[in-house]
């Protein structure tokens, strides 16, 4: 497999991307310009050398990373995209738990599914749902401020997620998946209203340390439910019911 690496100047290499939008790996910036690499030939460019490299699609794919110029992001078209507005709402993508939900979405969730998100916050994981190829999508949050922010970031985003100032009680119907990124003090006292709102598929989050995961666990057992799949990341952990396994055929 072949690589081709070209040097051009910034504006250059933008006004190149915003025209041809080719995926490409940036090798380095420099006085003379950025030093980038493509696997297929560009039309126009001669090439600064032509590399033999092992081929390999998944090292490929993992090497182009987000290009960043002042408030231009340029992104592979294989990455999934949701823009969130900063507010008062939880919910940026920057905490561990959202991290979490968001890794265990693209392993629960298959496309078509119906998807409740109880505490949707900013709606950063019913819109995330949405774009990974949910059916009917509704988040739910006890704070007017935070229905509003779902609302808002949804418009963002362009998809149809219904965000309802509400509990789970006040839910009706069941959906295929229900994502509740919360803490083990509401999972206390909700989580027993939550877990008939799912046709058996759940991805628990807001859990901090082996306590509140050993505690969630006896919740879920009196239930005669178990988790088969756990998440970590620093510290907090996510628990994913029912089954993750082949997506194959949405």
């Amino acid at each position: 497999m072949k690589r081709y690496v070209y040097r051009l100047g910034e504006e250059e290499l933008w006004e190149l991307l915003a025209h041809e939008g080719v995926p490409l790996q940036v090798i380095g910036k420099g006085s003379c310009g950025v030093e980038f690499a493509t696997y297929e030939p560009l039309k126009g460019l001669r090439p600064l050398r032509i590399e033999e490299v092992r081929e390999d699609w998944e090292e490929w794919r993992s090497a182009f990373g987000p290009v960043e110029a002042g408030d231009i992001v340029i992104l592979p078209p294989w990455k999934k995209v949701v823009f969130i507005k900063p507010g008062m709402a939880f919910g940026t993508g920057l905490h561990p738990t959202t991290r979490l939900c968001l890794s265990a979405l693209q392993e629960f969730l298959k496309e078509g599914d119906s998807v409740l998100d109880v505490g949707t916050g900013s709606g950063i994981l019913a819109i995330a749902s949405k774009v990974l190829g949910a059916g009917r999508v509704v988040g739910i949050d006890i704070s007017e401020e935070a229905v509003r922010e779902c609302r808002e970031n949804a418009r963002l985003n362009g998809v149809d997620v219904e965000c309802v100032l509400g509990r789970p009680e006040d839910v009706e119907g069941t959906f295929d998946l229900v994502v509740a990124n919360l803490e083990i003090g509401v999972f206390r006292k909700d989580l027993y209203a939550i877990l008939p709102l799912s046709k058996g598929k759940f991805i628990f989050s807001g859990l901090y340390g082996k306590g509140d995961l050993e505690e969630f666990t006896r919740l879920l057992l009196r239930r005669g439910l178990k988790p088969s799949r756990i998440f970590e990341d620093e510290g907090w952990f996510c628990v994913g019911v029912g089954d993750a396994g082949d997506k194959e055929g949405g």
